[in-house]
């Protein structure tokens, strides 16, 4: 089975945190959101699974990252997303369709006829994740359930609230979950059975996947919207495929928003805290402070006279003096004095003096330095 990660987008609903690095990039709890995605899959997958990831905006460093860090635990192929224009220096895209429709020339599928004997329908096929998606379940227990089901495909979803189903691709299934339908961002309300953001599908049925994006692709126009891949999942429905909805035991962080952001950093610290009973104050240095766990501080990080956490995510070579902090993410780099913050979230190498403020968003390098005496 063969992986594909489309990781080329701007993560415009993420800034001004994508500024300067890419959505993937994003670090929640001591890892990126990438880090945690490719550490859940090399835990169900060999060495040997090609890892095939699209790539665009700020390609340069997913490249040389994942090339560093992944090239013992994956086959890895990296392909371009072309920009179809920019905003200003910012590249957009044709959209997710596209990104996953680029994968294609990896699976040669023009040799099946001559090896039908050597292709296996289901281990051929490939598994789609998306970037800014993290499953609380195992991909084993996904994976299960598209190996022991008598379908040609799958796709988790998860439940959400009826209010917010309008935000989602949303589907609607029968008795058996076998999806009957699926609409991207419906005006009306289907079903509060929302799409989670991996899929699993057989060799038969990723070629097919392919050919209907392709379809879409061929009849753009420069007046066209993004290519969403849903509409070309529900013309698999429509060409009798059987698609089956996996509910998400445990659910999924969504980390495309910022809104979403924390309260994924708390769930993974709160997790963290039931499995790892090492003292925080091993990652770095702290004079003078108080540590409420569950927090997550890396190396180099040196802290005085403060009160941190709980639910604080800090990165490594950050300075903290005479701070309060909870419910917090602080990335690398970060020099923060006199600060009363909750709910906030400060990019990397922020510099900030004399400030007590909630619900910080501040971008990657920003400087604020309050005299509060005037």
């Amino acid at each position: 089975m063969k992986i594909i990660g489309p990781i080329a987008g701007t993560g415009t609903r993420l800034r001004p945190f994508t500024f300067k690095k890419p959505k993937a990039f994003i670090k929640v709890a001591g890892k990126t959101v990438l880090d945690h995605i490719l550490d859940k899959l090399k835990d169900t997958f060999d060495q040997s699974t090609e890892l095939i990831l699209i790539v665009g905006y700020k390609k340069e460093q997913i490249i040389d990252y994942i090339n560093k860090n992944y090239s013992k635990d994956f086959n890895l192929t990296f392909i371009e997303q072309t920009p179809r224009g920019f905003d200003g220096d910012v590249p957009y895209y044709w959209g997710l369709g596209e990104a996953i429709y680029l994968a294609k020339k990896q699976f040669n599928f023009q040799e099946d006829d001559l090896n039908k004997k050597s292709i296996n329908e289901k281990k051929d096929g490939c598994l789609i994740f998306l970037g800014d998606m993290i499953p609380l379940d195992e991909y084993s227990f996904i994976l299960y359930r598209y190996y022991e089901s008598d379908v040609d495909g799958i796709i988790t979803v998860m439940r959400v609230p009826k209010e917010e189903a309008s935000s989602y691709g949303i589907v609607s299934v029968d008795d058996n979950m076998i999806i009957k339908n699926l609409v991207e961002k419906p005006k009306e309300f289907i079903s509060d059975l929302a799409i989670a953001g991996i899929y699993a599908f057989s060799r038969k049925t990723t070629k097919a996947l392919f050919n209907n994006i392709k379809n879409y692709l061929d009849n753009k126009s420069e007046d066209s919207g993004e290519i969403y891949m849903t509409p070309a999942l529900q013309d698999l429905i429509d060409q009798n495929y059987k698609i089956a909805a996996v509910e998400l035991k445990k659910g999924i962080l969504d980390f495309g928003r910022t809104t979403e952001l924390l309260k994924g950093n708390r769930y993974i610290l709160e997790h963290m805290a039931q499995i790892n009973e090492k003292s925080p104050t091993q990652y770095g240095n702290f004079k003078y402070s108080v540590i409420n766990t569950p927090v997550n501080i890396e190396e180099n990080t040196e802290i005085t006279h403060s009160i941190i956490g709980p639910y604080v995510s800090i990165g490594k070579n950050c300075k903290l003096k005479k701070c309060i902090l909870k419910n917090c993410i602080i990335e690398d780099g970060a020099y923060l004095s006199n600060i009363i913050t909750e709910n906030s979230i400060i990019g990397s190498y922020v510099k900030i003096d004399n400030l007590s403020k909630d619900n910080l968003m501040i971008g990657d390098k920003c400087q604020l330095v309050l005299n509060n005496d005037k």
